[in-house]
Formats: C-alpha cells, structure tokens, sequence
C-alpha cells in the first residue's frame, strides 16, 4: 500500500473507492497498485 497525494489508477481493473474519508485505489490483478489518499 503506497500513501500519494494525487491517486491514478495505473490498469484498467483498478477501481477507486471511498473508505472512512479516504480514498483508495484497489486492484485484484496487481496486487502492488493498491494506494491511498490522505
């Protein structure tokens, strides 16, 4: 999980969602594109 202060999803499975105020990028096919906003 890797903390930016501007979030882009890096493949088209990525989906950006909204958790507890923060955002984050979550994907099943790479693992290490996972990131958080904030």
């Amino acid at each position: 999980m890797k903390v930016y202060s501007s979030i882009k999803k890096r493949c088209e499975h990525c989906r950006i969602i909204r958790r507890k105020g923060k955002r984050f990028v979550i994907c099943k096919v790479n693992p290490s594109h996972k990131q958080r906003q904030g």
